[in-house]
């Protein structure tokens, strides 16, 4: 895994730019070791990197802190990315063995088979996340090598981005001095920081409700079969809070956690909250209740956006355990219990899964708000082949492409 057996997690949210630095022991063992937060009111919006040089400043202030903690330099990073440009498809390799034993270079073969698709306009592929292998009609075969067949088949995961909002990343992260090693679709390193392997064997959807978007994914037969994103997040909410209730956007968002509650017939007539009125500096009084009711349609809307998707997707049917609900606006008080009336369904709230080794890390890196970097690390440390500091391989060059592209 490199000399330092060290990965660092980027997470470029619309709220804020998240770094975190764990050590790999030689067990396996994951050890955060730096954490860096950074403010990103301005660089993004609904995913996608509006301003480069801002989200660049922003990177280079979290993954500062992060270095600062940890006393390491850091060189390179593993980015998680998200917007509504993200898309999957489900694809299906085959190819002929003549009946000798699988070879490592067949099973890349019909990787590489499976990975011939149409794609979208102005869209490149970011992540290939391999399913199950069929050997001569037997399916559910988790590595073939070695087995003698004549027909080897795969199933895959193509998620795509588009191609402008990849080349904004990859600048925004060459402009904060860094080296992008790989990217990973938030979805999936959501599911790697909170699913359960039952859940995802059994089948199940986690939904990452973020400030600027929501991610979603779903899970069946331990892979990953859909992943999508919504482009509405909790910002929405802060918004509508504001605007109604004229209050400036970082009072609204403070009092938003502190007060709100999506379900007003929870929240008591006489609770009462101290704020200020845009325009005036003056303290005011407000009631509760009224947050909670200009702030319930708008998460009523995002989670039936949600499902929406979800049905579109046609395997909400593969849904056969709780829907995991994770990210910062997860942790709104009795969104819980909303998203199980939209959904019909169980909903739980993911919290991330660190090791107890993680010392000093424990209570940050447990709220829902690091799903999604926690997950990058997760993903990463368990994927043999991940070389860091690479120099070759796909998304290497894309990353080549656009430096050059855009020099």
């Amino acid at each position: 895994m490199g000399r330092d057996n060290i990965i660092t997690a980027l997470d470029i949210g619309t709220k804020k730019v998240t770094t975190l630095i764990a050590k790999i022991g030689e067990d396996g063992k994951i050890v955060f070791i730096g954490k860096g937060v950074a403010e990103n009111s301005k660089g993004l919006i609904a995913g996608d990197v509006v301003d480069v040089q801002a989200t660049a400043r922003t990177i280079q202030e979290s993954v500062a802190e992060a270095e600062k903690i940890s006393s390491k330099h850091i060189k390179s990073v593993f980015v998680g990315i998200s917007g509504e440009g993200i898309r999957s498809m489900n694809s299906h390799g085959v190819i002929p063995v003549r009946g000798r034993e699988v070879a490592q270079t067949d099973i890349d073969r019909v990787i590489e088979q499976a990975k011939i698709v149409t794609l979208p306009d102005d869209s490149d592929i970011i992540n290939v996340e391999i399913g199950e292998y069929t050997v001569d009609g037997r399916a559910g075969i988790r590595n073939p090598k070695g087995m003698a067949c004549r027909k080897l088949e795969v199933d895959v995961l193509i998620v795509t981005a588009s191609r402008t909002m990849l080349r904004n990343l990859i600048k925004a992260v060459e402009d904060s001095g860094l080296r992008l090693d790989d990217v990973l679709v938030s979805g999936i390193a959501s599911s790697w920081a909170v699913l359960e392997e039952d859940e995802k064997n059994l089948g199940v959807a986690m939904v990452d409700i973020g400030e600027g978007v929501s991610d979603i994914a779903i899970y069946h037969k331990g892979d990953p079969v859909y992943v999508s994103v919504v482009p509405m997040g909790g910002r929405f909410v802060t918004d509508d809070i504001s605007k109604v209730m004229k209050i400036p956007p970082a009072e609204a968002e403070k009092i938003k956690c502190q007060h709100g509650s999506a379900r007003p017939d929870y929240v008591s007539d006489t609770e009462e909250f101290k704020t200020v009125v845009i325009g005036t500096n003056a303290p005011t009084t407000k009631k509760a209740k009224q947050l909670s009711t200009v702030m319930t349609p708008r998460i009523e809307e995002i989670l039936v956006e949600i499902r929406t998707k979800l049905a579109a997707s046609q395997k909400e049917s593969l849904i056969q355990t709780d829907i995991v609900i994770t990210g910062g606006t997860s942790e709104l008080k009795d969104i819980q219990y909303v998203a199980e009336d939209i959904f019909e369904q169980q909903v739980r709230v993911g919290i991330p899964k660190i090791q107890d080794s993680s010392v000093g890390f424990q209570d940050v890196l447990s709220s829902p708000a690091f799903s999604t970097a926690v997950g990058i690390v997760n993903y990463f440390a368990n994927h043999n082949n991940v070389k860091f500091g690479k120099k070759d391989g796909f998304f290497v060059k894309i990353c080549n492409f656009f430096k050059n592209f855009i020099e």
